[in-house]
């Protein structure tokens, strides 16, 4: 509860818990900052890195729809492109995108727009072309 009342005191804090803790906090997270569409997760292992969305829960009733939101997808392979050491594809694919969500308000209907999912990543893919 001290999660969603006052998310403040949580701030540049690392939460250590089991999995299935793990998935409920990550997805009340989420939602306090917009929504499954938008957030980025990664696991970090001692060989290994998994770089998915942020929460489980990514829109997979719009399978087909060309409405589920990108945003979580495009960030994950950014912080995957930091973790590999490719920190100028990083910054064009996170400046690309930055710019289609705010610059071209390019909004899926998750996030108040009625942009399709494709119309996103189409918009990144050029941006970073330039």
């Amino acid at each position: 509860m001290q999660l969603v009342s006052r998310p403040q005191q949580f701030n540049n804090a690392i939460l250590l818990m089991p999995n299935l803790y793990g998935n409920i906090i990550s997805n009340i997270a989420c939602g306090l900052v917009g929504g499954p569409g938008l957030v980025p997760g990664m696991n970090i292992g001692e060989e290994y890195a998994v770089f998915e969305t942020g929460t489980r829960n990514t829109g997979t009733s719009l399978t087909g729809k060309d409405l589920a939101n990108p945003t979580a997808f495009i960030r994950a392979a950014i912080d995957m492109l930091r973790y590999l050491g490719l920190d100028s594809y990083a910054d064009k694919m996170s400046d690309a995108l930055f710019i289609a969500l705010t610059e071209r308000k390019l909004h899926t209907p998750d996030i108040g727009g009625s942009c399709h999912s494709t119309d996103i990543v189409d918009a990144v893919i050029d941006l970073m072309q330039k």
